[in-house]
């Protein structure tokens, strides 16, 4: 007999003795605790998850089984009324522009929260700051569910909030989580313990810890946790200190996963803060360039050209490029907007204009051109020549960065044409 058959058979025996228990409890009182009615909630899950499978088409398969947990959810009396939980599986976004996956589930506050984009019942955009966390829903956990699972959760987890006021401002006492939390529910799995915790091991090791999933639930099984040597870990900010990962797991012994889940659910629920989203910082979203953010300062004016061949064509900056623009710039001294202005068209400084128009730059000059050869070109106009401003202002990484048109030229910073390649 293996580990497996031998923990199989342990649960067994130990979950018989427990309905035993359990029946002759009810005999002598209605109510004696949450233990038999969890239980009941979970062989009804169970049973509902072996009806599904009468499903053929896997889309309808997967619908099902996110509402089972749903409706426990939303039906059992068991998550106070201030948690609202989604209709449908939804996406989130966050003000720089980065939106989650499909996510099965989301708990959101529903009195303060909006949605931001809805399209039949069938599709909703929530906003991060109003999110208390996700459950992503899996029938029966392999290795690839496993993985899909997890980035689902991540694709949340990484998502910016907006700032909200510092620790002095919010009071000694209150430490709730300003990042959401992400469970991965599924009811079987092909794999054992050992395979289980290979897998959410392999994942951790090639994320950083604050893309960790808060726990792996399965309802046939137990409980998988990420941890250290003290014990297994649940919580965004026990999870952040984990340095030797160690997977913890649990196996549901005597019935009572399903009380354990929620619990764990609630205890998370308390500590994540969720405020108000402030509607006005979604109304246009910056571009994304994998995990930075950016937009043309000069709004939509400069986020399109036009091919005389193919018509209109969104400006773009690739990942590589944006992240060279903001290493470079960094380290550049920054440059009154005005005063460079100045210096491109050879003009005296005007010291007073500065001060009424402080706001300063980075110029990105590698090669250290002089501003009067890099900010300004020669054109025709009225058939004379003149000299004209070259360069897109862009805003990333809390800097102002001006880009000459020389290196986007040169170096292929700002996209052309697709379709001209």
């Amino acid at each position: 007999m293996d580990d497996e058959q031998r923990e199989q058979r342990m649960r067994q025996l130990l979950m018989e003795e427990a309905k035993r228990a359990i029946a002759l409890r009810s005999k002598d009182r209605e109510f004696h605790g949450l233990e038999r009615e969890f239980g009941y909630y979970q062989a009804e899950m169970l049973a509902d998850y072996e009806k599904s499978k009468d499903i053929k088409h896997p889309r309808d398969v997967g619908a099902s089984r996110e509402e089972i947990l749903r409706k426990f959810l939303q039906k059992s009396g068991y998550l106070p009324r201030r948690y609202a939980v989604s209709e449908n599986s939804a996406r989130v976004a966050s003000t720089t522009g980065h939106l989650s996956k499909e996510i099965d589930i989301l708990l959101y506050d529903p009195f303060d929260s909006v949605s931001l984009m809805r399209r039949e019942d069938v599709y909703e955009v929530f906003p991060v700051e109003s999110v208390y966390g996700v459950i992503q829903v899996k029938s029966r956990l392999n290795k690839r569910e496993i993985k899909d699972g997890l980035a689902n959760l991540a694709s949340f987890k990484r998502l910016d909030r907006q700032p909200h006021a510092p620790w002095g401002v919010r009071g000694i006492n209150d430490r709730k989580a300003d990042r959401g939390f992400g469970l991965l529910f599924a009811y079987d799995s092909d794999l054992g313990w050992l395979e289980l915790n290979q897998e959410i091991e392999a994942f951790a090791k090639e994320n950083p810890n604050r893309l960790w999933a808060n726990g792996v639930f399965i309802l046939s099984k137990g409980i998988l946790l990420h941890g250290d040597t003290e014990g297994g870990r649940f919580g965004n900010s026990e999870i952040d200190r984990i340095k030797n990962i160690q997977i913890y797991g649990f196996p549901d012994r005597d019935g009572s996963f399903l009380f354990k889940f929620q619990s764990v659910l609630l205890q998370l629920l308390r500590e994540t803060r969720v405020v108000e989203a402030e509607i006005d910082s979604y109304f246009r979203l910056p571009l994304i360039a994998d995990s930075h953010s950016y937009q043309f300062a000069f709004g939509y004016l400069a986020e399109f050209a036009t091919c005389p061949r193919h018509g209109d064509f969104q400006r773009t900056i690739a990942p590589d490029q944006l992240e060279k623009l903001i290493n470079w710039c960094r380290t550049a001294e920054p440059i009154n907007y005005v005063r460079a202005i100045d210096i491109a068209y050879g003009r005296p400084d005007d010291v007073e204009a500065y001060k009424r128009q402080p706001g300063d730059v980075r110029i990105y000059n590698p090669e250290a051109f002089p501003l009067q050869d890099i900010l300004t070109q020669k054109i025709l106009f009225r058939g004379n020549p003149v000299h004209s401003l070259a360069f897109d202002m862009i805003q990333a990484a809390d800097m102002t960065i001006c880009v000459p048109a020389y290196y986007s030229q040169k170096e292929g910073i700002i996209s052309g044409c697709p379709k001209c390649g």
